[in-house]
């Protein structure tokens, strides 16, 4: 059954995280099995085990796979912003980036499969998802940094600045994700454009 479609291993193995994100999104990873990733994915549970052997190696890959998703360093939007150092600019893209990142299937979110994971696995979520949020956190708290050394911004921990902006914008998008209806992405960008309003305002040197 595996080799019907004759995908090269690479193929498969991309086609198997996927719908491992699908389940676990809607299911959670506790309640994910691999033979339900495997029946998902039209392949054998031994494939799914020659592949990635136990699920928490699953579970390591997906998250590697979610974030080679989203590289924030080569968004070119943000990369033009940070280059022009428009400062509304660098925080609207890469709000919107993540924004189209978590929201381009609402019914199995990356961002559910994150929320899951927190409840579920802490040990797995602080082990491998905190580790690459830290690196997209990185580029942000980059770039707050060289504004800082430049004079654009006042004295402040990039980091806090960057974790504080961070936690804000996952309040929104996990609202964004879980409740449409009640909260649905023009909403989303007028609120997010306020806060950075806001942060700037404090950011910024006014002498």
């Amino acid at each position: 059954m595996e080799h019907r479609n004759r995908l090269s291993a690479s193929e498969r193995q991309t086609q198997i995280l996927e719908k491992a994100q699908e389940l676990c999104a809607r299911k959670g990873f506790a309640g994910t099995t691999l033979d339900d990733i495997a029946r998902e994915a039209g392949v054998s549970r031994a494939l799914v085990i020659q592949y990635f052997g136990r699920k928490e190696h699953i579970y390591e890959a997906l998250v590697d796979h979610l974030f080679q998703h989203h590289p924030l360093a080569s968004d070119p939007s943000l990369r033009g912003f940070i280059e022009k150092r428009d400062d509304e600019g660098v925080f609207r893209a890469f709000s919107m980036h993540l924004l189209r990142f978590v929201s381009k299937e609402k019914d199995h979110s990356p961002l559910r499969l994150i929320y899951y994971s927190m409840l579920e696995k802490p040990d797995l979520y602080e082990r491998y998802f905190q580790n690459r949020r830290t690196k997209a956190l990185k580029i942000l708290e980059g770039y707050i940094a060289d504004r800082i050394k430049e004079g654009g911004f006042r004295e402040f921990n990039p980091r806090e600045v960057a974790t504080g902006f961070m936690a804000m914008l996952s309040t929104l998008l996990f609202q964004q994700v879980t409740v449409p209806q009640l909260y649905d992405e023009t909403s989303f960008v007028s609120t997010v454009d306020t806060m950075i309003r806001v942060l700037l305002n404090g950011l910024k040197r006014t002498d």
